[in-house]
């Protein structure tokens, strides 16, 4: 860890100016709220502060037996302790409006932080999912956006408490003695450095420590996406071992945070108990001479002040903590707001009317982590309407990345994707990807309803219109089972679903969106031959008149397809219809012959 902190100063001057940034695009975005909690953050420090004043008074007049003139008037103790109680009252009201005020611009805040992480990640291209851990990611978007909001009011509110404390009370030091005074603010100033100094090693300690323990949280977010995993291996106690491994490293950097803290408050408290103490010794010492009424009333007054100022540097500690948990919180976030998609959508993309031709033109990819690793080498075809094309080949040809292109998952380093004629990267993607249905071996489900899951991205489209799509794709019957029906709730990832119950769900998905370019990734792999069989004539219904892109394991589904593309280490080997590939001595023929078709 020591290269992190190699230059502190630039590191924390560059965390905190990245803080400052951020907070300021949402006092931007929310001013109102938000300078109104600074209104009454302010207001309500002066008035804190200004009641030892107001006690200092009462106590002059209590032990004189004389008014004191305040501005233009002459105030007995009677007149001090009507004011003292009034006054008291409206610190009350204030600390109510500023904890109102400053927790809603706090949750104003995770909002804004919230779905400007959100924005960028629905933004980012595949690649970036690819090398980020999910579990690190959501991690970074629930908790640091809460944390970096709650942690910037600890800031702020004890920031301009702890200063308007500090230079009220110096203030009114200076007014009553400045010997004494000069002497205090000397001690005063001697334990800010030292504070400032433990802080350091204390900062530095709990940043090594929170950050290893969102990786562990990242880690088990992981874990348990893959339950099933550990469910079919047996591998529970395994799991838990696994974890206290990984806590015992955290419990080790979180003692060395705890040590620190503690020596921290252990310090701040000694020292500034002791300034009382040391202000009352010093009066003795210097006033020696002075009538024990007075020297009362000047050791009264001392102690008071001294006491607000020990509230202010009692404070200041909490609010360098929250300066630190913010710009940790906004560092990481950062990390989110700062990356960059290697796809860029066009808001003012062109809309197409209808989808005649798909050409790919001298297209040549690799994944942009892994440039030497050529998966399309060389791909020139075109797709045209209403036709029905599968892709074969082994593993890792390329069948997959065709498709995950037309989605625009990922963009072409080398060539061109057209549609009918314009480049795909001109298109306006979300109209685009409304004319594209896809079924994919690992269906994708959201977490809500079984009705949800049908009208998404179907949202123009309704009940009775969903209900017909499903039970075209043979999943009506089974939901009917269901206590709740379509409105049975979906776990995590269809979790309550079969394989080929979630199949079916998003083939019912694709009818009800009808659109003109089918992508079908072994579409009905999970299903039953009973089932298979009926839902390929709705999908049969489907394809006519579609331009239709199957990726096909099992041969058998595509017989009666317009063209099969063969594809291998160099491109397509081989292209056309199941019987002339099947007649020909090609890649086509041993595949067929592997799968032992009759």
């Amino acid at each position: 860890m020591r290269k992190k902190f190699v230059s502190d100063k630039a590191f924390s001057k560059k965390k905190f100016l990245a803080s400052v940034r951020l907070m300021g695009e949402g006092i931007k975005a929310y001013p109102l709220i938000f300078f109104c909690a600074l209104f009454f953050i302010i207001v309500d420090s002066i008035v804190f502060t200004s009641i030892a004043i107001i006690v200092n008074k009462l106590i002059t007049t209590l032990q004189t037996n004389q008014p004191i003139r305040f501005l233009f008037w002459d105030f007995n103790y009677i007149d001090w302790s009507i004011i003292g109680g009034c006054w008291y009252l409206f610190y009350i009201v204030l600390e109510f409006l500023t904890n109102i005020f400053a927790s809603l611009f706090a949750r104003k805040m995770e909002i804004y932080l919230r779905l400007k992480a959100l924005k960028h990640l629905v933004e980012f291209d595949m690649n970036y999912y690819s090398k980020n851990q999910i579990g690190l990611t959501m991690s970074r978007v629930i908790n640091d956006s809460s944390n970096a909001a709650d942690a910037f009011n600890e800031f702020l509110i004890n920031l301009i408490y702890s200063i308007t404390s500090l230079i009220t009370m110096t203030t009114l030091l200076f007014t009553i003695d400045v010997t004494v005074a000069s002497i205090i603010l000397v001690y005063f100033i001697v334990m800010i450095v030292v504070i400032w100094i433990l802080f350091i090693y204390y900062r530095r300690s709990i940043i090594i420590a929170f950050d290893l323990r969102q990786k562990i949280d990242a880690d088990i977010t992981d874990r348990l996406i893959s339950i099933r995993v550990i469910k079919s291996s047996g591998t529970e106690n395994y799991e838990v071992d696994r974890a206290k491994e990984l806590h015992k490293k955290y419990w080790v950097k979180a003692k060395t945070s705890v040590v620190y803290q503690t020596i921290l408050n252990v310090f701040v408290g000694l020292f500034s108990w002791f300034m009382p103490i040391i202000s009352i010794l010093l009066v003795v010492w210097i006033h020696n001479d002075m009538e024990s009424s007075k020297l009362s009333i000047l050791i009264v007054s001392f102690s008071t002040a001294c006491y607000n100022m020990l509230y202010g540097l009692l404070i200041l500690p909490t609010a360098m903590r929250g300066l630190t948990r913010l710009s940790n919180c906004v560092m990481r976030l950062n990390y989110i707001y700062n990356a960059k998609s290697l796809i860029e959508f066009k808001v003012d993309g062109e809309v197409i009317e209808k989808v005649n031709k798909i050409e790919f033109k001298n297209v040549k990819f690799w994944y942009p982590d892994d440039s030497k690793k050529i998966i399309l080498p060389n791909f020139d075809f075109v797709f045209e309407k209403g036709k029905r094309y599968a892709l074969v080949g082994q593993s890792g040809v390329g069948k997959s990345t065709i498709a995950r292109l037309l989605l625009r998952y990922y963009d072409v380093p080398s060539g061109e994707i057209l549609i009918d004629g314009i480049n795909i990267k001109d298109l306006k993607k979300a109209d685009y990807l409304s004319r594209v249905g896809y079924v994919e071996q690992d269906p994708q489900i959201l977490y809500g309803t079984i009705m949800d899951n049908l009208l998404y991205a179907n949202f123009t489209k309704t009940k009775l219109e969903a209900i017909e799509a499903s039970k075209k794709a043979k999943l009506h019957s089974f939901v009917l089972t269901l206590p709740d029906g379509y409105n049975t709730i979906l776990g995590e990832r269809g979790f309550i679903f079969s394989g080929g119950q979630k199949q079916r769900l998003v083939i019912a998905r694709m009818i009800l969106k009808n659109p003109e370019i089918l992508i079908l990734d072994e579409a009905t792999s999970a299903l039953d031959n009973i089932v298979e069989k009926e839902i390929k004539k709705e999908l049969d219904n489907l394809m006519v008149g579609r331009t239709t892109i199957a990726i096909a394991h099992r041969l058998s589904t595509i017989k009666e397809f317009d063209q099969i593309l063969v594809l291998d280490e160099e491109g397509i080997s081989e292209v056309g219809t199941f019987n002339e590939l099947k007649s020909k001595n090609g890649r086509f023929k041993k595949l067929y012959e592997l799968s032992q078709i009759k």
